[in-house]
């Protein structure tokens, strides 16, 4: 049976606000609403699932998603949103699966580019489904990709060759015509010819990132990778130089042949591994001039030019191995090294910080590491810009002594896990600041044992050994955001906004905006009518470019001025916002609502054309939207002016009509009709929808209302032309109405 389709709209309507704003809870009960209309409906189902995932309500969406799937399965969104889901559950298999449907409906779609990036993720998440890899290497052969072709060819015969011996040795042939000198293609061949099993294809290129990254991280969690930074990537340059020479990966360079190469390369790992400084500093110069451009060789030679103390040799030849990924965390330390010797502390500490980044990156979840990018970008600008000498110098030597500690993966590790309970929700410190600290280790042990005190509910005990932890660092700030929340536990409301407040200004003072919004958004969670908060939070989103999030804060300083009976200032509040608006990521969504909300400030108000202005220029805005030509319906009669009211409606159903939207134009009569069954012109305007769209039943019973509401009126010759409308549709009790047109008229009907 058929929901109310008002109750629907309404519902709908407010989701959609709700989402824009954030309310993630609101939104999900308003979609709950709409789909006990119509449980069915698409975008309903969308909306609703997107905010049970917004309120970490993941079973729940992941049932909506799945629902969605058999819905609309060529719509390729919620698979991947069900993907996302299961993958997050550990259902890797499943949400592989997802992914390859999800791929399916891409390529229905004919999007290229959104169908390769599916397969990808489905063989990311399971490397033995055999179907993606035969659709990507299609792909790849058509781009000329070789190097990720012959990645899916291994993968292919790999997995052909227990059941599909046969496909596995043809796969590997057709590829072998376009690469014919691929090692990795002659030696699967060979191996398949033998009859000997083939080994797991190596986990290489984009397909394997999160594998690599998971064994890079099990050789660092077991010993395998020791030293500073600048030992482990030397270790991996000596290791890739070794490899370069074995498998004939060498640059193709004039004068000088891959033999020479070889064994200049050669010469200088045997020479630098056996400590003859001279011999090896000799090979490596030799593979410089003549013209030889590798990271690794780069590096080492910046090594033995920094062990040399030739300097401004070793900075030169760490800035050319510092852009390759496997070496930017041990050159940005060995840079750090060199600096620091030279006296450079303001240099030094620029690449200690994004030595640290680079480690503190890897310790933090994906969805933290913009976040805590823009916290480095904040704390770099307040530290060496700082202006304090000495500070610098404390602060490099700090992070030297950390980063050259043996062992020092693991306490990164144990620092990570003891500043994420200091942080609060949302929010991620950088180990940088804390790692400067003097005795870094001392503080947040005793930060940890005033947590254990408080969840003990011993705030005298938590108290002092908090502030033996301040004493210690005064100047680190999340101390004393600590200290705010423990005011707060302790029912210290005033004191806790109070110490927020410092905290923020001090933020905002060294340049950390992204921790000083954090601080004000815990004011406003704590006071939401702080008034003077939100405006400094605008004004700090305006300098930092986030523009949404500024028209977001204007919305709700607006609803702060509204809960404090002050509708005024919250309709100046919006009209304010929309000087900005234009800026927006969406400037025309921005300023309807906002044109909304001071119309229904101005209805409060009981200022009609105050509201008829601010409707009429959301019609100019967005043509389509049915709430604004509604309204004004609604509201020109207020005024005495009932025919514009109608004009504006008439403008909307023309829109709908012009855009083939015929059956919401008569929905939406139908609705209104029934909010005003003795609205003749609203009648009128139903019976022709009805007429045009051929519901000839409808037509006639809104005809017939219309015509006893004419005569009822007084407006006897509409009425006729009623009749005669309703005779030319041929009902069934013509007759009766031929009557009742002689008794009005005084004549027959005309014929029709």
């Amino acid at each position: 049976m058929a929901g109310n389709r008002a109750r629907f709209e309404e519902a709908l309507q407010q989701a959609s606000e709700q989402v824009w704003e954030e309310k993630w809870p609101e939104a999900t009960e308003s979609y709950r609403r709409a789909l006990q209309e119509y449980p069915r409906d698409v975008s309903a189902l969308q909306g609703y699932a997107w905010a049970l995932f917004n309120t970490n309500a993941f079973e729940e969406a992941e049932e909506v998603y799945q629902q969605l799937t058999q819905l609309t399965p060529q719509n390729p969104g919620p698979y991947e949103r069900l993907a996302q889901l299961q993958e997050r559950r550990g259902a890797s298999k499943q949400a592989a699966q997802s992914y390859f449907q999800a791929a399916d409906a891409y390529r229905a779609q004919g999007l290229l580019a959104e169908h390769i990036s599916a397969l990808k993720e489905s063989v990311r998440l399971d490397s033995y489904h055999d179907q993606p890899w035969v659709e990507l290497l299609k792909h790849y052969q058509q781009q000329n990709d070789l190097e990720h072709a012959v990645l899916a060819t291994l993968w292919l015969a790999y997995l052909y060759q227990e059941n599909h011996h046969d496909w596995a040795v043809e796969v590997c042939r057709q590829m072998q015509q376009i690469a014919p000198r691929d090692r990795r293609l002659r030696q699967v061949m060979s191996l398949l010819q033998s009859g000997r099993p083939l080994p797991r294809p190596p986990s290489t290129g984009e397909f394997a990132t999160a594998l690599e990254e998971a064994q890079e991280t099990a050789e660092v969690e077991h010993g395998k990778e020791q030293g500073t930074p600048s030992e482990v990537a030397q270790l991996r340059a000596t290791t890739a130089m070794a490899e370069s020479v074995f498998t004939g990966e060498l640059p193709q360079l004039q004068g000088i042949s891959q033999d020479e190469v070889s064994l200049l390369i050669g010469q200088a790992v045997d020479a630098q591994t056996r400590g003859d400084l001279k011999a090896a500093l000799s090979a490596y110069e030799r593979l410089i001039m003549a013209g030889v451009s590798m990271p690794s060789i780069h590096f080492n030679l910046g090594l033995l030019y920094k062990e040399l103390m030739r300097f401004d040799e070793a900075i030169e030849q760490f800035l050319k191995s510092l852009p390759a990924s496997e070496y930017v965390l041990g050159s940005h330390f060995a840079l750090g090294e060199c600096y620091q010797v030279q006296g450079q502390f303001k240099e030094a500490l620029e690449h200690f910080l994004e030595a640290v980044k680079v480690i503190d990156l890897a310790t933090v979840r994906r969805d933290q590491a913009d976040d805590l990018i823009r916290v480095y970008e904040g704390l770099a600008q307040s530290l060496v810009n700082s202006g304090e000498p000495e500070r610098t110098q404390e602060l490099v030597q700090s992070l030297m002594d950390f980063l050259g500690q043996r062992g020092w993966e693991d306490e990164i590790l144990k620092a990570r896990h003891r500043l994420d309970s200091l942080a609060r929700d949302g929010i991620v410190l950088s180990l940088a600041e804390s790692l400067s600290l003097p005795g870094s280790e001392e503080i947040l042990r005793s930060v940890a044992l005033a947590q254990e005190y408080m969840k003990r509910q011993k705030p005298y005990a938590a108290l002092e050994e908090l502030g033996y932890a301040i004493g210690k660092a005064p100047f680190y700030l999340p101390l004393h955001t600590l200290l705010a929340s423990f005011m707060m536990e302790n029912g210290n409301l005033d004191a806790a906004l109070e110490k927020y407040r410092i905290i923020a200004q001090i933020y905002e003072i060294r340049g950390q905006a992204l921790l000083s919004l954090a601080t004000y958004r815990q004011i406003l969670e704590l006071s939401p009518l702080d008034i003077g908060i939100h405006k400094r939070m605008i004004e700090l989103l305006i300098r930092q470019g986030q523009i949404d999030q500024a028209l977001n804060q204007y919305f709700q300083m607006a609803d702060a001025y509204y809960q404090l009976a002050q509708p005024e200032r919250a309709r100046d509040t919006y009209a304010e916002a929309q000087h900005l608006a234009p800026r927006g990521s969406e400037s025309q969504k921005w300023q309807v609502r906002l044109l909304h909300r001071m119309a229904d400030l101005d209805m409060q108000r009981l200022d009609w054309r105050a509201a008829i202005k601010d409707y009429e220029e959301i019609t100019h805005i967005a043509p389509d939207d049915e709430r604004a030509h509604l309204g004004l319906l609604c509201l020109y009669p207020r005024i005495g002016r009932e025919h514009l009211g109608f004009v504006a409606l008439d403008r909307l159903i023309e829109r709908y009509l012009k855009t083939r939207r015929v059956e919401k134009a008569r929905v939406v009569l139908e609705e209104l009709v029934q909010e005003s069954p003795e609205s003749i012109p609203l009648r009128f305007r139903a019976a022709q929808i009805c007429l045009n769209t051929g519901k000839r039943e409808k037509a006639l019973e809104h005809l017939d209302i219309l015509g006893d509401l004419q005569l009822e009126a007084g407006r006897k010759q509409d009425a006729l032309k009623t009749i005669e409308a309703i005779l030319a549709l041929n009902p069934p009790n013509a007759d009766a109405y031929r009557k009742l047109y002689r008794d009005l008229g005084g004549h027959e009907p005309p014929q029709l």
